[in-house]
């Protein structure tokens, strides 16, 4: 294990109490400490950061023979952060092999209304991915999507359809690659007792930002904002 930017340490040194003190490592690995200002300790380990610490003590006069203590508070800098349209935002820590999976799966999943392609950040100036979460899912692509400490995934909302009517579950629901109208109905719980499998309407958007009211088969493919009512079956 490794120190390296945004990582908490505290020292202590001994006999010397006023010298304790607790600080992040910054970007560029240093770390502030009483005295000696500025210590580069980034990629150190935390046994080798103690002792270049404390040379540093010696070298410059400071202390004959200083016995410092470097505790690792919090080890930010292997981390992950998951953000958006997931149960349980925040920050994770990585293993050597973590994955875009394996990070969503810390986060507690993707919300019902959170999209299936999520977007990759990686530290400095390396381009976002967008990331196929079924792809991975159905195994495409699964060497490509190991975590670096640093990395962010942002999880969007997905576009949303509303349906109501003769339907179980009346709702907004995130739309699925490739969504048909009879699938929509699925999300939302099916039909009702009194429901029509092929009388429906969708309140649908044009460009202009008007709304037309518009007949749909159950194969209609279902657009962003999509206003999908079923209607009563003839009896």
């Amino acid at each position: 294990m490794v120190l390296g930017p945004g990582d908490i340490v505290e020292m202590r040194m001994f006999g010397q109490p006023d010298m304790n003190t607790q600080g992040f490592i910054a970007d560029n690995g240093e770390l502030s400490l009483p005295l000696l200002g500025a210590v580069d300790i980034g990629d150190l380990t935390p046994n080798a950061a103690q002792t270049r610490i404390e040379s540093a003590y010696r070298e410059q006069g400071y202390f004959r023979d200083p016995q410092i203590s470097l505790t690792l508070v919090e080890h930010r800098s292997q981390q992950v952060a998951v953000l958006g349209a997931v149960n349980q935002p925040g920050r994770f820590s990585l293993s050597s092999r973590t994955t875009v999976l394996d990070a969503l799966a810390e986060a507690g999943g993707i919300t019902a209304r959170g999209a299936r392609s999520v977007v990759l950040i990686h530290r400095g100036d390396a381009p976002r991915q967008r990331v196929d979460i079924d792809a991975l899912v159905a195994g495409s692509g699964a060497g490509d999507n190991v975590l670096k400490a640093g990395d962010t995934i942002y999880v969007p909302e997905a576009p949303l359809f509303y349906i109501y009517g003769q339907v179980q579950r009346p709702d907004a629901y995130a739309i699925q690659p490739g969504m048909t109208v009879m699938q929509a109905i699925s999300t939302g719980g099916g039909l009702t007792d009194r429901g029509s499998n092929s009388r429906f309407t969708i309140h649908r958007k044009s460009p202009d930002g008007a709304v037309h009211e518009v007949d749909a088969l159950p194969t209609t493919p279902v657009q962003p904002d999509d206003v999908i009512f079923v209607k009563e079956r003839f009896f």
